[in-house]
């Protein structure tokens, strides 16, 4: 990349971002410093659950000893329920394990305690593996709020160190019309290089959006390795694969996939 000015670095390269809202915007941003042609068009979008039973956890929440925490999305819907609850002094004092960078920074925003555990490996995997190197685990009562349809790699995996978990779904990714119908046409008229993906539930609303014999030949930039199998198992091919969880991490990935 030696001489290439920074804004050119993505020149001709047009990519779709499908994050959603607030969190696709600073991606997009970042694409287009580098000389990407951004669209932004989110393919899912968050539909609140009945948070009945996230009021009831929240309602005993001084006896819980850990707050699990992997997505920003359980984050804003766990504090919106604290809040109600005038349950703040509880929360700050209850040992956080976070998944990812944004969610931590999220935690911190509300002024959370400092996550306990916050594994290099940003995946439920990296949490149990941490988790299961500590003496507090076996006995303890952990809350775990989440989205509908979330893996039981971690509440099983932590069950098995001892834990009790109580998994209270909040949340939903649910497919959005517009976006699939605006990355259909995009697709169809051959104006996209790539289509970023940050979660499963991504790949199966962008391959909704599309007849089979064009999300063969889509390339996608899947963030994880959850994301990136979830990619493959349904026929797209994935030219890069971040590991990183940051925005600037994703980006560089990027980057280096066609500047390498």
């Amino acid at each position: 990349m030696q001489g290439v000015p920074l804004h050119e670095l993505l020149r001709g390269v047009r990519i779709a971002v499908t994050r959603a809202g607030e969190r696709g915007g600073p991606l997009a941003d970042a694409l287009r410093r580098v000389g990407a042609t951004v669209h932004e068009i989110p393919l899912t979008r968050i539909e609140t659950l009945d948070l009945a039973p996230l009021h009831a956890a929240v309602g005993r929440l001084a006896q819980y000893d850990w707050v699990l925490l992997t997505s920003v999305n359980a984050v804003e819907h766990l504090a919106r329920v604290v809040h109600e609850h005038g349950a703040e002094a509880a929360m700050a004092t209850r040992r956080l394990s976070v998944v990812g960078t944004a969610t931590a920074q999220a935690c911190e925003a509300r002024e959370w305690r400092t996550p306990t555990v916050q594994p290099d490996k940003t995946q439920a995997e990296g949490m149990v593996d941490v988790m299961a190197e500590r003496s507090d685990i076996d006995g303890a009562t952990m809350l775990y709020p989440c989205a509908a349809g979330a893996r039981d790699v971690l509440p099983d995996g932590l069950r098995a160190l001892g834990a009790t978990v109580d998994v209270v779904p909040c949340y939903r990714s649910g497919a959005d019309p517009d976006g699939q119908a605006r990355i259909r046409a995009l697709v169809a008229a051959g104006a996209l290089d790539l289509v970023t993906v940050a979660a499963p539930s991504a790949v199966d609303a962008l391959l909704d959006a599309l007849p089979p014999e064009h999300a063969s030949r889509l390339p996608v930039a899947a963030i994880g390795p959850v994301t990136a199998r979830a990619a493959r198992g349904a026929g797209f091919p994935v030219k890069l694969e971040s590991t990183a969880a940051t925005m600037e991490g994703w980006v560089k990935a990027i980057v280096a996939a066609y500047r390498p």
